[in-house]
Parts: structure tokens; C-alpha cells; sequence
């Protein structure tokens, strides 16, 4: 009977010991392993979640193909961008949003290097509005690029028209 129960607790020790040194494996793979998906890291700041909506129209009022033009824009440029977030809304709150419906809409962009701007209101048609949005932030962000290097400080607002 004495030789059994130690077989038992020898045998248990065994498997405990198996199942840490299972469990610490996978722990090591888990955050040693890097899966990239096209350039960027699983555990890295991605494009999706530098894209923040607010206002009236949220994330699901925009389209499947819309909200990836939007981040394939900023992950194109993801090394500039820290955030951007997309203020919508209808004109009329009350009207039903249909392609030919106004939005008004503004960009709050926050930089990488610690800088932010804002533009100010602008209005677009409903089937335009991404269109819209990428034109204005590309302008923006253009013309800031621009004013660094001419060595000029540029404003919180920079009106691109």
C-alpha cells in the first residue's frame, strides 16, 4: 500500500510538472510569436484602431468598402497618423439618410509627432462623403507636411479649402 500511494503522488508530480511546462510554452509562443499581416504586427497600433466615428453617423453607417478605403488611406500613412476621428451627421437630423442627403461633417487628426488639428465644418452629400473626408484629410495633411518643411509652426486649424 506504501509503494502504491507513492507511485500515485510520483505519477501526479510528473503530470503537474508536464502541464507547467506545457502552460509555459504557451505562454512563450503567445508573445514571442509575431503573425504579420500585410507589414503590420498583430500586437501593433493598426489602422483600425487609430479610426474613431463620431457625431451622428457612426461606424455603422458606413459601408464595408467605405470604411476600408478610409483605413487603406491610413494605413498607408500609418507612421503619421496617431488617430483620426470622423465627426458626421445629417443636416437635418430628422430626415432619413439617403445618398443625397447633407452630412456635415469635421476631422480631428491627431499626429504621430504629437501635433492635432481639426478642419473646420464642411458639408458633403452622403454618397461623396468618404470621398470627401480622404480629399480633405489628404489636403490637410499636405499642407502640413509642407509648413514643416518650410520650418513654419502651423496652427491647430489649417484651412485648405
Amino acid at each position: 500500500m506504501n509503494g502504491k500511494r507513492r507511485r500515485d503522488k510520483s505519477t501526479e508530480w510528473t503530470r503537474n510538472i508536464l502541464l507547467i511546462l506545457a502552460a509555459a510554452a504557451v505562454i512563450y509562443v503567445f508573445f514571442n510569436l509575431d503573425i504579420v499581416r500585410k507589414g503590420e504586427s498583430v500586437f501593433s497600433n493598426t489602422a483600425a484602431k487609430k479610426l474613431k466615428f463620431a457625431g451622428g453617423l457612426g461606424e455603422r453607417d458606413y459601408s464595408e468598402r467605405e470604411i476600408a478605403r478610409i483605413l487603406k488611406y491610413i494605413d498607408a500613412r500609418n507612421s503619421i497618423f496617431r488617430e483620426v476621428k470622423i465627426s458626421a451627421s445629417p443636416q437635418d437630423s430628422y430626415r432619413e439618410i439617403a445618398p443625397g442627403t447633407d452630412i456635415v461633417y469635421e476631422l480631428h487628426v491627431a499626429l504621430a509627432d504629437g501635433f492635432t488639428f481639426s478642419t473646420p465644418a464642411r458639408r458633403a452629400q452622403r454618397r461623396d462623403l468618404v470621398a470627401a473626408l480622404l480629399n480633405k484629410l489628404d489636403k490637410d495633411l499636405r499642407a502640413y507636411q509642407k509648413m514643416k518643411q518650410e520650418g513654419r509652426t502651423p496652427s491647430s486649424m489649417i484651412n485648405t479649402m
